[in-house]
């Protein structure tokens, strides 16, 4: 599989490996294939082989901590108790973001609690992962188009959104995004 994010999202990884194309507001398992995780499938296994029901998750911490690693952990266990083991100084720090540097999200308090779709916490320092500016006008540069990896126009359902315009995102496979941000990341605007 080439290296070249998101090369692990579902449908690239089934386009590469079997040549096969998830149609739009289709799913995999139309065309008879299946793709899961390695999380997924152990949690699996443990089901069916020991009756165990989903109840820990391994989660990476890192970044700017003293001690970066991967802990398992009851779901539902504060970050904050993670943050403390992996010696997190909230000072040092500009934002928590759950995931990785694409696709994560800032979390807005330590206290939140570890969730079974936790996979990292990345506790950046701004020369790290520098917070975006304020987002300025769309210039209709088209990078956003060009950037993302299942076709779709950014800038145009940005616009449909705007305008509150639900159909028109619908009709122009809006539920198609895999959230990757790459179309975030190229934006001149910070859009």
């Amino acid at each position: 599989v080439p290296t070249r994010y998101p090369a692990g999202g579902a449908k690239q990884l089934i386009r590469v490996l079997t040549g096969k194309e998830v149609p739009a507001a289709k799913r995999s398992t139309d065309l008879g294939v299946q793709c899961f995780n390695v999380a997924t499938a152990y949690t699996a296994w443990r089901a069916i082989a020991h009756g165990e029901p989903v109840i820990a998750r391994l989660v990476t911490v890192t970044g700017n901590v003293h001690a970066p690693r991967n802990y398992e952990v009851l779901i539902g266990t504060p970050m904050r108790y993670l943050l403390e083991l992996a010696g997190y100084q909230v000072e040092k720090n500009n934002r928590l973001i759950m995931g990785g540097p694409m696709m994560g999200f800032t979390v807005p308090d330590a206290g939140v609690p570890i969730v079974k779709t936790t996979n990292c916490l990345l506790a950046p320092t701004e020369s790290e992962l520098p917070t975006p500016p304020p987002a300025q006008a769309c210039i209709r540069c088209g990078l956003c188009a060009e950037a993302c990896p299942v076709s779709l126009l950014p800038q145009q359902l940005f616009w449909f959104a705007q305008g509150k315009e639900f159909d028109k995102l619908e009709h122009h496979n809006l539920f198609d995004c895999i959230e990757c941000g790459a179309c975030s990341y190229v934006c001149p605007s910070h859009i």
